[in-house]
C-alpha cells in the first residue's frame, strides 16, 4: 500500500492519527488500515469512562491481520479529546461529556462511511462500560451498524437491553464473572434477549480493563468481528 506517498509494504498495518470534528469537539483517534488492496470492513472503538484509546492498540492489531480497518477514538473529554474540557470522575451526573457522546459515535461512523477505503456498508463498534450505552442510543438515532460488541456496559438501559433482538443486528456483550456493577444489567440482558451473545470471563475487571488480565480475549472479540462482518457483504 502507498498512502500520501509513503511506501507500507514491509508492515502489516498503517496507522495514522485522526481527527473527527463535532459539536466543538476535536477527537483525537487511531485510524488502523490493513496493508492490502480494496476497500476494508471497519470497527470503531470506543473508550470507558476516565479511560483512553490506547487500550484497544492490540485488538487493532488482531483486527488489521483479519484484513479489517478500526478507529480506536477518544471520546470527547478523554485521552486528547481535551479542547473543551475534561470528564472529571465524581462530577455530579448527567454530565454532557458523558451523556451526549452519542453525538460523537454518529460522527465517527460518518468519517468512517465517508473515507475512500472504508466499506460502509460493513461496520462494527465497540464500547466499553458507558461508550456501550452510547453506541447504542447512537444507532437508535443514526441507524444501526453491522455488529456490536458491549465490554462491561454498565450504563446500558432498559431500552437499550429492549432492542436488542428487534435492532436485527448481532450483539455481543462481554462481562467479568465477579463484576458486581454489571450482575443486574447483564441478568436483564440474558432475560430479554433470546439473540445476544455473552462471553464471561474470570475475575472482577470493569470494561476495557478485561483486555489487560484475560490472555486471547482480544483476539476472541476480533474472530467474532470478522464472522458477522463477513456475513453481513
Amino acid at each position: 500500500m502507498v498512502l500520501n506517498g509513503i511506501s507500507y509494504a514491509q508492515t502489516s498495518h498503517v496507522e495514522i492519527q485522526v481527527t473527527v470534528t463535532n459539536d466543538g469537539w476535536e477527537l483525537i483517534g487511531d485510524l488502523v488500515l490493513p496493508n492490502s488492496e480494496g476497500s476494508f470492513p471497519a470497527v470503531l472503538l470506543l473508550n470507558k469512562a476516565a479511560g483512553n484509546r490506547e487500550v484497544y492498540k492490540n485488538l487493532t492489531s488482531h483486527l488489521a491481520q483479519r484484513g479489517i480497518a478500526s478507529l480506536r477514538l477518544d471520546l470527547r473529554g478523554h485521552g486528547e479529546s481535551i479542547n473543551l474540557g475534561k470528564f472529571k470522575p465524581g462530577e455530579i451526573h448527567p454530565d454532557p461529556i458523558i451523556w451526549d457522546a452519542e453525538k460523537d459515535v454518529i460522527a465517527a461512523i460518518q468519517f468512517l462511511k465517508s473515507h475512500a477505503l472504508i466499506d460502509s456498508t460493513s461496520l462494527a463498534i465497540v464500547g466499553s462500560s458507558y461508550s456501550g450505552e452510547e453506541m447504542a442510543e447512537a444507532g437508535r438515532l443514526n441507524g444501526y451498524v453491522q455488529a456490536y460488541a458491549a465490554l462491561s456496559p454498565g450504563s446500558f438501559g432498559d431500552e437499550s437491553i429492549m432492542r436488542i433482538d428487534s435492532s436485527k443486528i448481532p450483539w455481543l456483550f462481554i462481562v467479568s464473572k465477579n463484576d458486581q456493577y454489571l450482575k443486574e444489567i447483564t441478568k436483564s440482558v440474558q432475560e430479554n434477549s433470546q439473540e445476544v451473545e455473552l462471553i464471561i470471563v474470570p475475575g472482577s475487571k470493569h470494561a476495557s480493563d478485561i483486555l489487560k488480565d484475560n490472555i486471547g480475549i482480544a483476539e476472541r472479540i476480533a474472530v467474532w468481528l470478522a464472522e458477522k462482518l463477513q456475513s453481513s457483504d
